[in-house]
């Protein structure tokens, strides 16, 4: 006996093929997805660090100016930012949503006589710097990004 087929000569493609393609699609997206969302994640904290270098080099400058006007004596030195200071780093640096939680200088004591045996007092080698979901800390010319 002979079998009816339809004008198009039984061309395309059966169900379980259909369901065959469709669970290797899936598993290609169950092994992409995780590793997308970590590049996403490290990303995330690349702009967290950009952002934190840029507060960082904005108290340096701060700090800059300090020493320049600084007159040499132990009474007028001050290397401690103030909150008017931190808000001008934050708008030098043009950050928003950041604040600074503290800062970590080559010297807190004042050394010999003169500037230039005290240019440490002056020199910020760490910060710690807060936003909403994260806290980026310089330790050691090593940025670090934490979870909060």
């Amino acid at each position: 006996m002979k079998r009816k087929t339809d004008n198009l000569g039984n061309k395309g493609f059966t169900l379980v093929e259909l369901i065959v393609v469709m669970v290797i699609l899936t598993l290609l997206a169950a092994i992409l997805v995780p590793s997308l969302l970590g590049w996403i994640d490290e990303a995330k904290g690349k702009q967290y660090i950009l952002s934190a270098r840029s507060i960082y080099m904005s108290a340096q400058a701060i700090e800059s100016e300090k020493y320049a006007a600084w007159d040499g004596t132990s009474a007028n030195a001050n290397h401690n930012l103030s909150d008017s200071d931190k808000a001008r780093i934050m708008r030098m640096a043009d950050v928003e949503g950041a604040e600074i939680i503290s800062v970590q200088f080559e010297s807190d004591t004042l050394g010999g006589s003169g500037a230039s045996s005290n240019h440490g007092y002056y020199t910020i080698v760490g910060i710690t710097v807060r936003y909403e979901s994260v806290t980026v800390i310089l330790a050691d010319g090593i940025w670090t990004v934490m979870r909060n």
